[in-house]
């Protein structure tokens, strides 16, 4: 019976013992997750987990909440581990670089004495590079940091105890297939880490990708590495982050971790979404509406002003500073248009040598008038012609149509008389009218031409 009680306790501890060493977790976003937090990080209602904010020289941490153990239960050394996760560095100003953040392997959770800013929440000036530390990290760099012997603003190193990292290399990753390499900015967007410790080769690989691409064959870092004095048995897994005078937001969207394994791959499309930053998205009918009713309203524009200029020549007349003495006897060209309904042949009177006659209704003042165009080419003359018309106009007769006044424009000549409702002389003369004119009544009428001549002739 001793001897099962102790085979018993042989095989609770060999159990519990291959428990620890395939221990592994996964988090698809955050949202009922336990972890250790500190300084400014938090888990956000829809799952994030939100490492720093808007607040300048702050630093954040997260940690899973228990120990992991490290320790090769058979061999003594540091255990093969492989972590996958999905980040974001959300700066304010997305042109201006900020600081980064890094996955952590570290024998404490709050990271004591640490200082924001360049030391990424890590170190501080008096520790950085201390072998005492035990830290392992992989930063994500986005700041350029001359005393740390960076090689840019955008860049993954792998750190042993300090920010002088032992390799790092530009972001980006290679494609498969093609092998080329692609640059990757860190800033503004989803990116997914794989980070694998190899216990018997002793090496170390970091592999990026952007969000949705499928893990790439050649990591972007791969250092020999013998985390055995460096790691102790037990150690905490999280990450850190810190702002300077630069305002930033670091998201870890999701998480997996596994030792002696691979590391369950995150369900991306369970992960949640990131918050808009910046200005507010337009809607797709702003960006299309508003360009296309901008170039209607610039069309518009244009077209007004040449149907303006078009109309203003249209109706343009020729005003000379001799023509201001006989003013009030002149019409307007636009006003004999809306009055003539543009000169329209349902509103011709007749025809002659000289032009056409359209009857016409002035605008303003509601007459009856009828208006004829005469071409006159020629300036010669046109003054005294004007003259003439004028000192017509001026008399007043009633066997003669009274001449209202005129109008220039251009090479054209428009006089305007009184209407006469019931036609011309020559109608009734010539036109074969139903009305006709007995001899009695053409005596008269020529009677009335000779009255009409002789005053012609006694007023000039």
């Amino acid at each position: 019976m001793c001897f099962t009680f102790r085979l018993a306790i042989l095989l609770t501890l060999l159990v519990s013992l291959a428990a620890r060493d395939d221990f592994g977790f996964i988090y698809n976003g955050f949202r009922l997750a336990n972890l250790s937090l500190d300084g400014v990080a938090v888990l956000t209602s829809n799952g994030l987990l939100k490492l720093t904010n808007e607040t300048e020289r702050q630093q954040g941490h997260a940690f899973y909440p228990h120990l992991v153990n490290f320790n090769n239960s058979t061999s003594r050394s540091v255990s093969s581990f492989s972590t996958t996760f999905v980040f974001a560095i959300i700066p304010q100003y997305p042109t201006v670089s900020a600081h980064g953040m890094a996955f952590v392997v570290s024998p404490t959770r709050g990271l004591p004495g640490a200082d924001p800013g360049q030391y990424l929440g890590l170190f501080n000036k008096s520790n950085n590079g201390d072998g005492r530390n035990h830290v392992v990290a992989v930063e994500f760099d986005t700041l350029l940091s001359p005393q740390f012997d960076d090689i840019n603003d955008n860049h993954v190193g792998i750190d042993i105890n300090g920010l002088k990292s032992n390799l790092s290399f530009p972001a980006g990753y290679h494609e498969d297939g093609s092998r080329q390499f692609r640059n990757l900015s860190l800033i503004g967007q989803r990116i997914q880490v794989w980070v694998e410790y190899h216990g018997l080769e002793k090496r170390m690989d970091v592999t990026l990708a952007p969000f949705r691409l499928s893990k790439p064959k050649t990591p972007l870092l791969s250092l020999p590495l013998d985390l055995s004095s460096i790691v102790n048995n037990g150690m905490y897994v999280g990450f850190s982050s810190s702002t300077g005078s630069v305002l930033t937001s670091h998201y870890v969207l999701g998480w997996s971790f596994k030792m002696n394994g691979q590391a369950r791959e995150l369900t991306l499309s369970q992960l949640p979404k990131l918050p808009r930053v910046g200005p507010k998205k337009i809607s797709s009918l702003l960006t299309t509406g508003l360009p296309l009713i901008s170039v209607i309203v610039i069309l518009a524009a244009v077209s007004g002003v040449v149907y303006f200029m078009m109309r203003k020549r249209k109706f343009a007349e020729v005003v000379e500073d001799w023509e201001l003495e006989y003013g009030p006897h002149r019409f307007k060209f636009k006003d004999l248009y809306v009055a003539t309904k543009g000169f329209k042949d349902k509103e011709l009177l007749g025809s002659g040598g000289f032009g056409k006659v359209y009857r016409g209704v002035l605008p303003t003042s509601k007459l009856e008038v009828a208006v004829k165009r005469v071409s006159h080419e020629s300036r010669q003359g046109m003054k005294e012609f004007i003259a003439e018309i004028v000192s017509i106009g001026r008399l007043r007769h009633r066997n003669l149509v009274q001449l209202l006044g005129y109008c220039r424009r251009k090479d054209e000549l428009l006089l305007v008389y009184d209407y006469m409702p019931n036609g011309s002389l020559d109608k009734y003369l010539y036109g074969q009218p139903k009305l006709t004119l007995n001899w009695r009544q053409r005596f008269r009428v020529i009677k009335g031409m000779l009255r009409l001549a002789m005053f012609c002739l006694m007023v000039n």
